[in-house]
């Protein structure tokens, strides 16, 4: 399979763009009720969990668009787009602590894949 893997920058800036857009939403709806608030907050959780693989944003999460980045399975180069799976699996070491941080950092070996990538079976490449 040929591709151009995404670079450390563009995974960064593509998550950071997420975020941004998670914690607007929860900090703008907490303002006005702390109980949607919380719904929200859970909302932007499940967002995390499964951005990729959401049909309706084609199969990548807004910061990947913005990038130009996608996820893709190793083996057959197709993205995860509705792989729930799949997309779950890449995030969940990025939820245990102290290990997220080790698992981030892993975009900086050679082959630019964090443990969430490796267990999934993705790779993230450019468009």
């Amino acid at each position: 399979m040929q591709y151009q893997l995404a670079t450390p920058g563009q995974r960064f800036l593509a998550a950071l763009i997420d975020g941004i857009i998670i914690s607007v939403a929860v900090l703008a709806v907490s303002s006005i009720s702390s109980t949607l608030g919380t719904l929200v907050n859970l909302l932007g959780l499940v967002y995390q969990l499964t951005k990729d693989a959401i049909p309706q944003l084609g199969g990548q999460s807004i910061g990947k668009k913005a990038m130009k980045i996608k996820v893709v399975k190793e083996d057959t180069g197709e993205m995860i787009t509705g792989d729930w799976g799949a997309s779950i699996i890449r995030y969940v070491s990025l939820l245990i602590p102290f290990f997220n941080i080790v698992d981030a950092l892993m975009v900086f070996s050679s082959d630019h894949r964090r443990f969430g990538d490796k267990w999934a079976k993705t790779v993230v490449v450019q468009e």
